[in-house]
């Protein structure tokens, strides 16, 4: 969740009756009635951290959570009555706590959220289909270094400036429309598929269900093709490290805290494995004059993750828009 959304300097405790569960992406929310110190009934919506197929990898279903929940966390800077929840202690005792650094506030079962075993023939036949970049890769959630820690070093050009002091992050995130771009979408800290289609390389992203096309051995389109969030990409092989050359990006800002992304905006990207073939090391070069004054680049890895699979995404936002 993002702390631009949220009062974070202060820790709300509420306690009360769970009555509906929105299993949908991006994040698990409720519904839960609380009874104020005056007797009055009010209904209080909770934005969990976990996204529905991580809560049931721990073990977690929406039944869990109807019955009465204790939960403490920031209230929304959107709207009222909105919790973005880091503690939540279930009807059954445990308690789900946002964070492993953090500790439990009311419960000694702190919920175990390490990632579920796959089945070895599953892992075993998906190493076998593995070839270089060609296989499935997570984040690393270990130890997450978000983009944000990177933007903050960069100098800023007056333009920069200025449209970074316009962004209003209650009004301008892509990502309250379910939407997300480059290069923001690459530094998720979720399952990423690279896939070998020939002529050309897909790259897909389970936040979102972003998906990138490489083409292979072409020239840089020149602003004659539709500009897109993830842009338009071409990539050669130099030895086994894979080299993306990426332009026409149309995505306003670089990450949630509002750094602004101009359409002048060059990426440089390259891939590669690591000898023992289970990291994939990353790297990302942005050119962008308007904005900054100088060219960077950032560097990533991540795990190679046989027998992971990619699940629609299924992005929502509130329960009005839920069929189902």
């Amino acid at each position: 969740m993002n702390p631009l959304l949220y009062f974070a300097d202060e820790l709300v405790e509420l306690e009360g009756e769970i009555t509906e569960v929105l299993w949908r992406n991006p994040h698990t929310r409720l519904r839960m009635t609380v009874i104020d110190e005056d007797g009055e009934e009010a209904i209080w919506e909770l934005e969990l951290g976990p996204p529905p197929r991580r809560l049931e990898g721990w073990g977690v279903f929406p039944d869990d959570f109807i019955g009465n929940v204790r939960v403490a966390g920031n209230v929304s800077r959107r709207k009222e009555n909105s919790l973005g929840v880091i503690h939540t202690l279930l009807p059954d005792g445990r308690e789900h706590v946002q964070g492993r650094n953090r500790e439990t506030l009311w419960s000694s079962r702190r919920l175990d959220d390490s990632v579920p075993d796959i089945d070895p023939e599953v892992v075993a036949a998906a190493e076998a289909a593995a070839n270089g970049i060609f296989r499935i890769w997570n984040g690393s959630i270990r130890a997450p270094v978000p983009i944000e820690r990177d933007l903050r070093e960069q100098t800023l050009t007056d333009l920069g400036r200025e449209l970074q002091a316009a962004y209003d992050p209650l009004t301008d995130n892509g990502q309250l429309s379910c939407r997300h771009g480059m290069p923001d979408t690459m530094f998720d800290p979720v399952p990423m598929e690279i896939s070998d289609e020939g002529d050309q390389i897909r790259i897909h992203v389970a936040q979102y269900n972003i998906e990138r096309v490489i083409h292979l051995n072409s020239a840089l389109p020149g602003g004659n093709v539709s500009l897109t969030p993830v842009g338009y990409s071409v990539g050669r092989w130099e030895g086994n490290e894979l080299v993306v050359a990426t332009t026409d990006v149309n995505w306003p800002y670089y990450s949630g805290i509002g750094m602004p992304q101009s359409s002048e905006v060059r990426y440089l990207e390259r891939f590669s494995v690591s000898e023992d073939g289970r990291m994939l090391n990353y790297s990302i070069t942005l050119s962008d004059p308007l904005i900054f004054t100088e060219s960077f680049t950032m560097n990533r890895f991540r795990e190679a993750a046989p027998g992971i699979e990619i699940e629609p995404f299924n992005c929502i936002l509130d329960w009005q828009e839920d069929s189902g």
